[in-house]
């Protein structure tokens, strides 16, 4: 990955431009500190996410986690839910 500043930018706009559409990633930095990332428009659409495929997932982990308590109350019937297992945990810990 190469590392240009804003100043190596404007100077080889055209260069850098034709290096990140080639698939190359351009870090921009400023005063040391990484503020930017030139990619192409191929690598830059693989960093968009689908809304719906990442509400899909979140669903399909809360319906993981729901299964998993329904588990835990077949295995431990009567035992304490999870809330008052992880406030047992926090207080153990804070003891």
């Amino acid at each position: 990955m190469r590392t240009v500043t804003p100043l190596d930018l404007r100077k080889s706009l055209g260069a850098i431009l034709d290096s990140a559409s080639a698939g190359e990633r351009i870090l921009i930095e400023r005063d040391h500190r990484p503020v930017a990332m030139l990619v192409s428009v191929e690598d830059g659409r693989k960093l968009e996410e689908d809304v719906e495929e990442r509400m899909r997932r979140r669903i399909a982990a809360l319906d993981r986690l729901a299964a998993l308590g329904d588990r835990m109350e077949e295995l431990h019937p009567g035992g304490p839910s999870a809330v008052q297992s992880v406030r047992m945990d926090r207080d153990r810990d804070d003891a």
